[in-house]
């Protein structure tokens, strides 16, 4: 079975995570340092700080951002639940946006047509690592990136995903382009905010023994630092081979497939490679024949006023679409070029 996806594990991560059980320190030291200076350089930020998850990054960047009981927070309705969820935790309104027919990504003029006079904040998705449109800056709301899925992609014009708003949340579960197991980044350009999330990570705690609110814990584990160390040195061939394959994909499915495009002069990280079926096409049947051959295809999103856990009124018509045909395909570094081969030969077949 070709997988849809699997993270790219090498000595250097076994030997790094090893070296850290050795030393007795297992939590938030060295490596987890390091880690967060290095996301946060490639991000274009000065500060970063790692949590215990990329959900628990958007929960406390939310929360420093002031957000609570009575506000509303505008979320792209095509997504992982993760964005609304922290918002609702907060006890916030989540108010849904629909995204972009073609890139699949929330637009400043979308948000400022969604926006309303309770609107407190608005999170931006790099959906699926497809940077988002420029502009943003036009948009007076706080704004908070979910680049969960980003590390590495570039804007149209050059700078890095995770530079946008006032923070930029990154994630490392096992399907992102570089993984920690679990395990997030918050990455910002104001001290101030940093300083704030560190203490809220660390059960409130602004120093040993100084208190400075409720907190709770959200740290990340030294193992899970180092091995993120070990990763990050090893982003750039990771970016070059998820590009290779995906471009390969797309020049051999675009008659068959409708891709997820990308701003003009973007680089995407492809952490997932989207694509609608024909309407002629039975996705559910799709996927099951396409395992019955040995690729294992999957859906692609979600649309969350379908979940069950976000209120919302009114239909998203490209949510809708998006979420009703679309197929995510398989895509990892590690991918053969026969791999690749099968994939194509096996969707041609099925579409």
């Amino acid at each position: 079975m070709i997988p849809l996806t699997r993270p790219w594990i090498e000595d250097a991560e076994v030997a790094a995570v090893a070296s850290v059980l050795r030393s007795g320190m297992l939590v938030q030291g060295r490596a987890v340092a390091a880690f967060e200076a290095s996301v946060a350089d490639r991000c274009g930020r000065p500060h970063g700080v790692a949590v215990s998850s990329g959900t628990a990054a958007i929960v406390l960047s939310l929360q420093a951002l002031g957000v609570g009981p009575g506000d509303e927070v505008l979320v792209p309705a095509l997504t992982w639940p993760s964005p609304a969820h922290a918002a609702r935790c907060l006890g916030a309104t989540v108010r849904l946006v629909d995204v972009d027919p073609l890139e699949w990504n929330v637009t400043p003029a979308l948000l400022q047509a969604a926006r309303t006079p309770r609107t407190k904040a608005a999170v931006v998705i790099d959906q699926f690592g497809n940077p988002l449109r420029q502009g943003f800056e036009a948009v007076e709301l706080p704004l908070l990136e979910d680049a969960a899925c980003a590390l590495g992609a570039l804007f149209g014009d050059g700078r890095p995903c995770g530079s946008l708003g006032a923070a930029a949340c990154l994630s490392f579960h096992p399907r992102k382009v570089l993984t920690t197991g679990e395990g997030g980044v918050v990455v910002t350009d104001d001290p101030a905010f940093a300083e704030e999330l560190r203490a809220a990570r660390n059960h409130g705690q602004s120093a040993p023994g100084v208190f400075t609110a409720p907190g709770v814990n959200h740290r990340l584990t030294e193992m899970q630092g180092a091995l993120g160390c070990a990763q990050i040195e090893r982003l750039n061939e990771a970016l070059r081979r998820r590009r290779r394959h995906a471009e390969a994909l797309m020049d051999a499915l675009a008659d068959r497939l409708t891709f997820q495009a990308s701003p003009p002069g973007a680089q995407p990280s492809y952490q997932t490679l989207g694509a609608l079926l024909p309407a002629s096409v039975d996705r559910e049947e799709f996927l099951a024949a396409c395992r019955a051959r040995g690729v294992q295809c999957g859906r692609l999103s979600y649309g969350l006023h379908q979940v069950g856990t976000v209120p919302h009124e009114g239909a998203l018509p490209v949510t809708e679409r998006v979420v009703a045909r679309g197929v995510a395909l398989p895509l990892f570094p590690q991918m053969s070029d026969e791999q690749r081969a099968q994939v194509v030969a096996v969707v041609r077949e099925l579409t």
